[in-house]
């Protein structure tokens, strides 16, 4: 299942990368919750494959967003015995060190720190964020979820595309979770319009 669940993530980045490529919707790749960062390289790798597909350079800075050291505090609405502080603790130095190997040229930042740090009371523009291309969230919290959509919000485009890699989870409580956070997100902004465009692997879900 592990191996199943990763395989579909990647799938789901490389068709996202492939739809905004042909719509020419350009602009970051945001990453929230980069863990050991084997998706944000492989984002990385798939754009410039898309390069060479569309025959044009696609100019995209690739940003990922992540603690390095687990959720922090989970409070009690966010409580799954999945979702263990311990399980996403990772070493920061060899997660770094291994995306700079994979960049090969591509642009990209990590941004450190629980999420009330680095986003909330954030604008995009202290990342220098102008226009979200995908963004890809898997942090699995709602309230990890709401920070992170709250934020991208004023980088949102037409054809941006966002990815839940949690989507499915939490026994189906339409409260909870990635589902929840984004229910929440659609109710506080009826002027956005969100389409399903994909189910993938186990739990995730992408929209345009």
């Amino acid at each position: 299942p592990y191996l199943e669940f990763s395989i579909g993530k990647y799938l789901a980045i490389k068709k996202a990368l492939y739809i905004t490529a042909h719509d020419s919707v350009y602009g970051n790749y945001l990453e929230f919750g980069v863990f050991t960062g084997s998706s944000f390289n492989f984002a990385m790798k798939i754009n410039k494959k898309m390069n060479r597909i569309f025959k044009r350079k696609i100019d995209t800075q690739f940003v990922g967003f992540d603690s390095f050291d687990g959720f922090g505090e989970i409070k009690p609405n966010d409580e799954h015995p999945s979702f263990n502080d311990n399980i996403f603790k990772v070493d920061k130095k060899k997660v770094i060190k291994n995306i700079e190997k994979n960049a090969k040229g591509q642009k990209f930042k990590l941004i450190e720190g629980f999420y009330h740090k680095t986003l909330e009371n954030k604008k995009t523009s202290d990342y220098g964020i102008n226009k979200s291309r995908i963004i890809m969230i898997d942090c699995d919290l709602k309230e990890s979820t709401s920070l992170a959509l709250n934020f991208s919000k004023p980088s949102l485009q037409e054809g941006t595309i966002i990815i839940f890699d949690d989507f499915n989870f939490y026994k189906g409580n339409v409260n909870k979770g990635e589902f929840g956070a984004f229910e929440d997100f659609k109710k506080q902004n009826p002027d956005i319009k969100f389409r399903k465009i994909f189910d993938y692997g186990y739990s995730g879900r992408a929209f345009i």
